[in-house]
């Protein structure tokens, strides 16, 4: 009778053992999954400010590059408020892009507290 209830603690022992590391290696995988999404999406908002320090807003093809860079970010970013916030920021590039003409410098500092939000929550 001691051998079998041994046996029976050492099996479920397994099982939970087994189902702790399981679930561990999901949350190790989500977490990596989120740090990458949030390394994309701060590669591009820093393309946008590349953009924008540049001063060649005025230059189409510069604009619809820093466009699509700000587009791709807001569809990348994990943090939904950022993504949100790119988003609109997207609208107004691709609507009234010249809303910002000659105040580059607050397109820069926009982005720029985008991106701090997203380092701020990793």
């Amino acid at each position: 009778m001691r051998k079998i209830s041994t046996k029976l603690l050492l099996c479920i022992l397994f099982v939970v053992s087994v189902t702790c590391a399981f679930f561990a290696g999901g949350a190790v995988k989500e977490r990596d999954y989120r740090d990458a999404q949030t390394a994309r999406c701060n590669t591009l908002i820093s393309f946008a400010k590349e953009k924008a320090r540049s001063g060649a807003l005025g230059d189409p093809n510069a604009l619809k590059a820093m466009i699509s860079n700000v587009y791709a970010a807001s569809q990348s970013c994990p943090d939904s408020y950022v993504a949100d916030e790119l988003y609109d920021l997207w609208n107004t590039l691709l609507f009234r892009s010249d809303s910002f003409a000659g105040n580059e410098d607050s397109l820069v500092r926009l982005l720029n507290s985008y991106s701090e939000r997203l380092s701020a929550d990793n």
